[in-house]
């Protein structure tokens, strides 16, 4: 079984809840889709945790690629930039060289699976939209890919002999057999700041053997994740959005 995380996002409280589920299911193949810091409060602590984790596999996402560079990304918000400035000041010498050195996706397992940031076409492109969706098919020659980047759980079914596209929900805890004669691009949803209005976390489970993936939501103290980033300065709407999960 690999857990598939996405966008930690520097969540310290949120991380560790993930974990706590892993051990106790003796589950220690991790793959990371990127964001792992950004947002949150704890960038050090989190990527601590993530170097000892000792990942199948990671891809940096746009976050990670930001607090790694001394130029600033016109592109995020204002609040986003905040952390993003914040977030370089505190990293260590070992942290931001890891931060650096993360690989660029899309990059392909050994179990036969495809992982990406956001699209695998461009790692900084969102799939939002079924159009967007048909086009990252055309980036990656696997049945499935994982990628992140909207913080937003579910999937694109892609059936190509009857050439149809379909948008997929998952049920929490449930397992979802994937079908043989179609194509997915599969989000986890995000560890460390989910978007679908549910302030629990997300993640998956994925059976590469029997093809199969289970959602997971999980409570966590979204209220000390809140807690942490006002205390370190950081733009309160960051707080706020944990208890709400935009």
């Amino acid at each position: 079984m690999d857990l598939i995380l996405s966008d930690l996002h520097a969540n310290l409280h949120a991380l560790r809840a993930v974990m706590r589920y892993a051990r106790k299911r003796n589950i220690d193949r991790y793959v990371l889709l990127g964001d792992l810091v950004g947002y949150g409060a704890n960038p050090n602590e989190v990527l601590d945790l993530v170097r000892q984790m000792e990942p199948r596999v990671l891809v940096r996402g746009n976050h990670d690629r930001a607090c790694a560079s001394p130029v600033p990304d016109p592109s995020f918000s204002l609040p986003a930039r905040m952390a993003v400035s914040w977030t370089r000041g505190q990293l260590t010498e070992e942290n931001a060289w890891f931060l650096e050195n993360l690989p660029r996706g899309p990059r392909l397992l050994d179990a036969g699976y495809t992982i990406a940031h956001g699209s695998p076409v461009d790692e900084d492109d969102y799939l939002l939209h079924p159009r967007e969706a048909l086009m990252a098919f055309d980036g990656f020659d696997t049945q499935v890919c994982f990628f992140g980047h909207t913080h937003l759980p579910g999937a694109y079914e892609l059936d190509e002999a009857a050439q149809s596209l379909s948008m997929l929900g998952f049920e929490p805890g449930s397992w979802f057999q994937l079908r043989d004669d179609c194509r997915y691009l599969i989000n986890p949803g995000s560890v460390g700041q989910p978007r679908d209005r549910d302030c629990r976390l997300s993640f998956m489970t994925y059976d590469p053997v029997h093809r199969r993936l289970k959602l997971h939501r999980l409570d966590y103290d979204h209220a000390g994740a809140a807690r942490a980033i006002q205390a370190a300065g950081l733009h309160p709407h960051l707080a706020e959005r944990l208890h709400h999960g935009i």
